[in-house]
């Protein structure tokens, strides 16, 4: 079985599904899409630039040797961070070529109810991209950050639809180590971790995707 895990950032497989993807490496091929370079992750503005999305690429490489993925099975796209959005149609002809490529069974990306730009926008590439291949594959997505209803009303809208969704919840509780160990190798971001994030996602037993396509729920249990 073939599984396309699509990240806005190089890290993102780590924290939303590092526990998930180290389970399924062990018996099936994992792909990743990393979609942005991570060039602005940093809250000091002197560290960000093409430097930084240069560590960020070895970083991402590192962690996925962590996970048992192979370093010749991630695709970077690097569009600028933070900036997707302005790069949703061409980004989406570009994963459609993978999704192509590669024939994934599952694909997993961001969801569209998502808070963060990169991350909704990570989320209606992948949908488009899917659409424009024209398979029928399973599709689940993971939320990273909630959207903050107060912001305008269509992140309340978003935020209120959120419970409605169908879940998936995977059983990491082997794997909390590995997907911690490979979180580590992305220095540049694991020390700007506070300790509310970590236990969130990497406390957790389990981890969370959202179904959006066809599933048949074994392929993750």
């Amino acid at each position: 079985m073939r599984i396309l895990f699509v990240a806005p950032h190089p890290d993102d497989e780590c924290d939303n599904a590092g526990g998930t993807l180290a389970k399924l490496a062990k018996s099936h091929d994992i792909y990743i899409v990393y979609l942005t370079d991570g060039s602005a992750g940093s809250p000091n503005p002197e560290e960000r630039g093409e430097k930084l999305a240069e560590i960020r690429r070895r970083e991402a490489v590192e962690g996925l040797k962590v996970l048992g993925i192979k370093k010749d099975n991630a695709f970077f796209l690097n569009y600028p961070d933070t900036k997707l959005r302005f790069y949703i149609w061409e980004a989406s002809v570009k994963v459609a070529e993978i999704i192509k490529e590669i024939k994934p069974n599952i694909i997993i990306y961001p969801s569209l109810l998502d808070g963060h730009n990169d991350h909704w926008s990570g989320g209606y590439i992948t949908r488009i991209a899917i659409r424009k291949v024209g398979i029928a594959v399973n599709e689940l997505s993971y939320l990273n950050w909630l959207p903050i209803p107060s912001k305008s009303v269509f992140d309340v809208i978003k935020y209120l639809l959120i419970p409605f969704h169908r879940k998936i919840k995977v059983d990491v509780r082997e794997y909390k180590r590995i997907k911690l160990e490979a979180m580590k190798k992305h220095e540049s971001q694991f020390k700007y971790l506070d300790a509310n994030y970590i236990k969130k996602f990497f406390d957790s037993d389990y981890e969370t995707f959202y179904v959006e396509g066809i599933v048949n729920e074994m392929l993750v249990a």
